[in-house]
Order: C-alpha cells, then structure tokens, then sequence
C-alpha cells in the first residue's frame, strides 16, 4: 500500500469482496486499515471465511387409490418428489366406476398439506357400490264370468287384464242374459271395478 513512504503519510486499505466467502474482521495482528505511515513495517490483514451454503431438506409425497378389500384403483404416483420441505400439496378424491369413496386410510398422511422431510404416503379408500338388483315389475290378471244361481255358466271365464302391472284400473259389467235376472255379486268375487 505504501513503499518506503515517509513517516506521517497517510495511507488506506479496503475491505474487498471474494465470491463464496464473507468477511468477519480484521485478523488480531493486524494494524490499522486506514491510519498514517510509521517507522519500519505495517502489516493490514483482513479475515474472510467460507460462505456455507444451508442444506435444504428435502421430502416426497405419494398417492394411491385402494378398496377396502385390498384391491388398487390407481397405483402409486409421486406428487411431490425431492421437494423443498415445507412447499405445499394437494391431492384429490377421484371416482371410479362401482365405487364409492369411504374415507382416508388409517395410515394415510393428510390429503392436502406441506412436504417434510422423507416420504409422506396419501391413501384414498373405496368401498364396492352394493349390488341394487333390477326391481322386478309386478304384474297380475283379472277375468269376469257370469253364472246363475244353480251353478249354470252363462258366460265362461274371460281375461279382463292378462299379466298386466300392478295399479291398472280395470271395469267389468253386468250384462244382461234372456230369462235370467242379475242377483248380485258372488260371495268369492272380487270388485267389479278397481285396480290390478
């Protein structure tokens, strides 16, 4: 800084930068960064020490979709993999034909959330939809016959409703027959107007 200078003269010296390092004072032999010139030797030492660099933690996260019998869905996928801790995550409830969703499984981490560090495992549950067997519809028939008294048949068993669905209107009528008289309905009848 200075050579053979006189004694009084004024001198300066200036912290500089160094990549990967940062300064942390002067050394303790060290003289003086600015001052002025005195007799024999002056020696300025600045001190750097080594930048670390912060290890950033890092952590995974995975989905699966599986039934409550053991069955997946849907393997395994990485949602977050070797990410910086604390970068958040979703995931999401999926459908799948015949299932229904029943809940997280019991080791599951959360659904939603932040990575830590190591994995996080997210599982989703299904449950087999119930069989619902196809209604049967139901059907029934209703036939009108005409008798006397004494057990004649004056008009034979005809089908009113064949087969038909449950809950159809019906009619039957009294008819009239030559030398006979209409007396009412038998005791066994059922309505003669109603529904199947």
């Amino acid at each position: 800084v200075k050579d053979n200078a006189p004694v009084g003269e004024a001198y300066t010296t200036e912290e500089k930068s160094f990549d990967g390092y940062h300064f942390v004072g002067m050394d303790k032999t060290s003289d003086s960064a600015n001052g002025k010139v005195t007799e024999g030797d002056k020696h300025v030492v600045y001190v750097y020490e080594k930048d670390v660099t912060p290890e950033v933690k890092k952590g995974s996260v995975d989905v699966k979709y599986v039934t409550t019998d053991g069955k997946v869905l849907e393997d395994v996928t990485k949602v977050k993999d070797n990410a910086p801790v604390g970068e958040a995550y979703t995931t999401e409830e999926k459908s799948f034909d015949g299932y229904h969703f029943v809940g997280m499984d019991k080791t599951s981490d959360s659904a939603n959330g932040k990575v830590t560090e190591g994995d996080k495992h997210v599982v989703y549950v299904y449950e087999k939809d119930p069989e619902v067997p196809t209604p049967v519809e139901k059907k029934g028939s209703v036939d009108v016959k005409y008798v006397t008294t004494d057990g004649k048949v004056l008009e034979d068993v005809t089908k009113v409703k064949d087969n038909a669905p449950v809950g159809e209107a019906y009619t039957t009528e009294e008819k009239s027959f030559d030398g006979y008289h209409f007396v009412g309905m038998d005791k066994t009848s059922d309505s003669a107007n109603g529904k199947v």
